[in-house]
C-alpha cells in the first residue's frame, strides 16, 4: 500500500515558467487540480489511494502558487486562464485522454477545461465546481494593505470555516498552514471563481462528468450544482453528507472510492 511519502515530486516547464508537480501510480491518468491560494498538498492524502484504484495520478501546483512560478510574474485571473495552463501541462507531459479533477476553483477549471477540451479527456469529476459560481465577492482589491489588512487571515478563515464539521483539529491546522502567504495568488483565483460562468457551454461536453458537493460546504449551493449537472449532457451529481469544501483532504478514502466507481462504470478503469 503506498503512503504519502511514495509520492514522487518533479519539476516541468509550462508555457514558460518552472511547475511543480506531484506523482504517483500506474494506468489510467488523473490530473488533480487544488483549490484558492493552495497547492498540490491538499492531495497527498488521496494521491496514494488513487494510485490504489488504478490511476497514475499528478496533482500540479497552478502558477503563482506554491512551488510554481507565475507565467510572466502576473497572477492568473480568469479561470480560463487556468484550464488552458493545465491543457499545456497536459500536453508537456503528453498524457492521453487523462481523467481530470479538482476542487473548489479547480472544479471550475475542470468545468472550462471540459467545456473547451472534452474531446481530449476520457471523463472530468468536478469536486465543489459549477458552471457558474456567482457565490464570492470579486475581491479585486483587498490585497492592498490599507484597505483590507486582516485578508491573510480571513483567507485562513474562508478555508478552516468551509470544513466540514467533523474534520480533525490535526487537519484543520494543516488546511491553515496551506493556506497561510497565499493571499496574492488567493485573490486571482477568487476573481476567477466570481466571475466563471461556462454553463451555456457545458452542453456540448460530450465526456462522462461527474459533479460532487459536500453537504457542508457553504460557498457551493445544492441547486447551483444539480443546475450544472443538468447542463451536461453525461453528467451526474454526488451529494456528500458531512463534507465540506475539501473532499479530497477531508475523505480521501471516500473520493478515491467514488472517482474510481465513476470511471469503470463508464469503461475507462477496469475491474
Amino acid at each position: 500500500m503506498s503512503t504519502p511519502e511514495d509520492i514522487r515530486g518533479h519539476y516541468v516547464r509550462v508555457g514558460g515558467t518552472r511547475v511543480f508537480y506531484d506523482e504517483l501510480g500506474e494506468g489510467q491518468p488523473l490530473v488533480c487540480v487544488h483549490t484558492a491560494g493552495a497547492s498540490s498538498l491538499e492531495y497527498q492524502y488521496a494521491l496514494p489511494l488513487y494510485a490504489e484504484q488504478g490511476f497514475h495520478a499528478y496533482a500540479l501546483d497552478l502558477p503563482g502558487h506554491s512551488r510554481s512560478y507565475p507565467v510572466g510574474w502576473e497572477a492568473h485571473r480568469s479561470i480560463h486562464q487556468h484550464a488552458e495552463f493545465v491543457h499545456a501541462f497536459v500536453q508537456t507531459l503528453g498524457l492521453a485522454n487523462p481523467v481530470i479533477t479538482g476542487c473548489s476553483i479547480g472544479g471550475d477549471i475542470t468545468l472550462d477545461y471540459a467545456a473547451h477540451h472534452w474531446r481530449e479527456m476520457a471523463a472530468g469529476i468536478a469536486m465543489e465546481g459549477l458552471g457558474r459560481s456567482p457565490t464570492f465577492p470579486s475581491p479585486k482589491d483587498m490585497t492592498h494593505p490599507a484597505w483590507t489588512p486582516g485578508w491573510q487571515d480571513m483567507m485562513e478563515r474562508a478555508a478552516v470555516e468551509s470544513l466540514g464539521r467533523g474534520v480533525s483539529e490535526e487537519k484543520r491546522e494543516e488546511l491553515r498552514w496551506q493556506h497561510r502567504n497565499a493571499q496574492v495568488s488567493a485573490v486571482g483565483d477568487l476573481v476567477a471563481w466570481a466571475a466563471h460562468d461556462v454553463l451555456a457551454s457545458l452542453g456540448q461536453v460530450q465526456c462522462p462528468m461527474l459533479v460532487v458537493r459536500g453537504e457542508d460546504d457553504f460557498w457551493v449551493p445544492r441547486e447551483l450544482a444539480d443546475e450544472t449537472a443538468r447542463a451536461l449532457p453525461k453528467g451526474e451529481v454526488l451529494h456528500l453528507p458531512d463534507v465540506g469544501h475539501y473532499p479530497m483532504f477531508e475523505a480521501p478514502a471516500l473520493v478515491a472510492r467514488f472517482t474510481g466507481d465513476f470511471c469503470r462504470k463508464h469503461g475507462i478503469l477496469r475491474g
